[in-house]
């Protein structure tokens, strides 16, 4: 199993997001940043790969 927490979750596949949901949920609860690649959300910028504050 992949850590999510050490990887963009822009890169992670629908089956590691699927198996790790409760992680997911930390990570985007309160998203304060935007992927400008693939449009997903995070509170931290390290969480995307082409984050922009929001």
């Amino acid at each position: 199993m992949i850590d999510i927490m050490k990887k963009p979750i822009c890169k992670l596949s629908k089956s590691d997001l699927r198996d790790k949901l409760e992680e997911l949920a930390s990570i985007v609860s309160s998203p304060q940043y935007l992927c400008a690649k693939c449009g997903r959300a995070a509170n931290k910028k390290r969480n995307l790969c082409k984050s922009i504050e929001i």
